[in-house]
């Protein structure tokens, strides 16, 4: 009785007001992305300017220490995946918020190849265990059918930071210097993180006694139903999982390749209020485009509504390479801002579609990290074309590849999930272990959260004594029971 009552003093105390727990998780991951992303990725550019300002660095070995950081990101990613499932995902980004405000404060006092090398590689993994990798992990694990909703509200989060803070940041460390500003903004990063970390982000629903979606909670004892999908092995050596991967190389390679450069472009071909301007058009596009691409992708298939989302991508592409204008070039900025977002969230949905839950944080770590290959190559190989020729035939080649991305996307064709289930329920119905005893559950939760599942009734067998119960018409008394003797020697 008193393992039921703290079941449900848990569940009430972690759903105040009748509100499911998992939108304040959500709530928690929109604040950790807003900080990861404001502090992180959108700050590298920042940052960039500034060591070549301010610690004389070339620019080519200063966007050198950006490719590490990225690169950095994308190989301890695939390795958070495996550490989500194993530990408590507010272990992992606690610890990720500490290495991630080292680096950043070590960030002012580089002074040679050597030292930015190190502090890069100390950021990059800050940043990949509280980033993408953990927060889509967690969205996975609270949400099934509004997953895509869900995904693009914590998404959004990044939008935010390039539009909130990116640009506090440049204005502050232009006012002042890095040197002076990166062990505040190293303080800002952990009061940012940790509050959603520790008291909003929790791992999984089934440790409190939930369900994803808020459905009706387990009955107490009951043990978490078995996550659908397939291992780690056989999702990364199937074909859908490697034309996918193919097929974000690709269009990441063109959309980060075609961010990076549009402001230097719009401030070469017209001027730096315009280049201010679009940018700001891009992320702003990009937050309501995103809400908009979730609540769309619980109506339509994925894989349709990202081949559209790649065709608009190609469009605007196309538009900033044509356009000599403030109004055309403003127009390639919606364009690209509608799908940018999205595709960047509808790459871990697809995985999550295809492969299940069971081993998604690994799965999904393992396309950031094959990825990174596009994020990293896309603005080198426009900075590459531009210096032998123009910005407009380095994005007409962004434009080509953004329709070969198409092309790989529907040669992978629908994700396979009725195989996928077909053959967990066969496994399920064919697992047996000794004694007869069902097997032991598989789950997203780490062992130690999962409640003990409740031990069966013990049997009572009854033993009657048939002649004491007998009675018969034609006996007049109990025949009295006869003594047996003991065997002996004799």
């Amino acid at each position: 009785m008193g393992h039921e009552t703290g079941i449900v003093a848990e569940v009430q105390e972690s759903s105040p007001s009748g509100i499911f727990r998992g939108w304040f998780v959500l709530a928690g991951l929109f604040v950790t992305m807003t900080v990861t992303s404001g502090l992180g990725f959108y700050a590298q550019g920042v940052f960039l300017d500034a060591l070549v300002v301010e610690q004389g660095f070339s620019v080519s070995v200063a966007g050198a220490g950006t490719g590490i950081f990225f690169a950095v990101s994308g190989i301890a990613g695939y390795y958070a995946g495996s550490l989500l499932s194993k530990f408590d995902v507010r272990l992992v980004m606690t610890v990720g918020s500490l290495i991630g405000a080292i680096g950043l404060a070590l960030l002012g006092q580089v002074r040679n190849e050597a030292q930015m090398v190190l502090v890069m590689v100390v950021f990059g993994i800050g940043f990949a265990l509280t980033s993408l990798v953990p927060s889509s992990a967690i969205v996975t694990r609270w949400f099934v059918r509004k997953r895509s909703i869900a995904l693009s509200i914590a998404s959004s989060g990044l939008s935010l930071g390039g539009i909130a803070i990116s640009p506090v940041i440049a204005t502050i460390i232009d006012a002042d210097s890095l040197i002076y500003w990166a062990p505040r903004l190293a303080i800002a990063f952990l009061i940012g993180m940790l509050p959603a970390v520790l008291f909003l982000v929790r791992p999984a629903p089934e440790a409190l006694g939930l369900r994803p979606d808020g459905d009706p909670p387990l009955a107490s004892g009951a043990p978490p139903p078995n996550p659908a999908g397939v291992s780690f092995k056989e999702a990364v050596r199937s074909r859908y999982f490697i034309l996918i991967s193919v097929t974000f190389v690709i269009v990441m390679a063109a959309q980060v390749g075609a961010i990076q450069h549009t402001f230097k472009m719009t401030k070469d071909r017209i001027d730096i209020d315009t280049a201010r301007t679009a940018l700001m058009v891009l992320s702003g596009t990009s937050v309501v485009a995103r809400i908009l691409g979730g609540i769309a992708a619980t109506k339509i298939s994925l894989t349709g509504l990202t081949a559209a989302l790649m065709a608009v991508q190609s469009v605007g592409i196309a538009v900033l390479a044509v356009g000599q204008s403030k109004l055309v070039i403003l127009i390639g900025a919606v364009i690209l801002g509608a799908a940018m977002g999205n595709l960047l969230m509808f790459h871990p949905l697809l995985l999550a579609d295809a492969f299940g839950v069971k081993d998604y944080p690994r799965i999904y770590g393992m396309g950031q990290l094959i990825m990174i290959l596009g994020v990293g190559s896309g603005p080198f190989l426009v900075g590459l074309i531009r210096d032998a020729s123009s910005y407009r035939a380095a994005f007409g080649v962004l434009t080509v590849f953004a329709v070969a991305a198409l092309i790989f996307l529907l040669a992978a064709g629908k994700p396979t999930t009725q195989e996928i289930a077909t053959a967990d329920a066969a496994k399920a119905a064919s697992a047996v272990t000794d004694f007869g005893k069902p097997p032991r559950p598989n789950t997203l939760t780490p062992p130690h959260e999962l409640e003990p599942p409740a031990s069966p009734p013990r049997k009572r067998i009854a033993v009657v004594d048939r002649g004491s119960i007998m009675h018969s018409n034609d006996l007049s008394s109990v025949v009295e029971p006869r003594s047996i003797p003991l065997k002996t020697s004799d």
